[in-house]
């Protein structure tokens, strides 16, 4: 059978590790290796859309920055 990827698509230098940690992921629930994931750095605002402009009329502080939510 033919191979697809010569790491395996992996991403690992060749002879490195044996086993590495497996990582939850968060869209399909699955664990998966932890080269073998594909990294995103989400960056949100803990607050949706819909409410940021309710909250900025009713806070008493004039220049008050919502807090983002880091996620990696």
């Amino acid at each position: 059978m033919p191979k697809k990827r010569r790491s395996n698509g992996r991403n690992k230098p060749p002879g490195a590790r044996g086993h590495v940690k497996r990582v939850f992921c968060e869209s399909s629930g699955a664990m998966v290796p932890k080269d073998k994931a594909v990294k995103r750095f989400i960056v949100r605002n803990i607050v949706e859309s819909a409410a940021i402009r309710d909250l900025q009329e009713s806070c008493v502080y004039d220049s008050y920055a919502l807090p983002k939510l880091y996620r990696k």
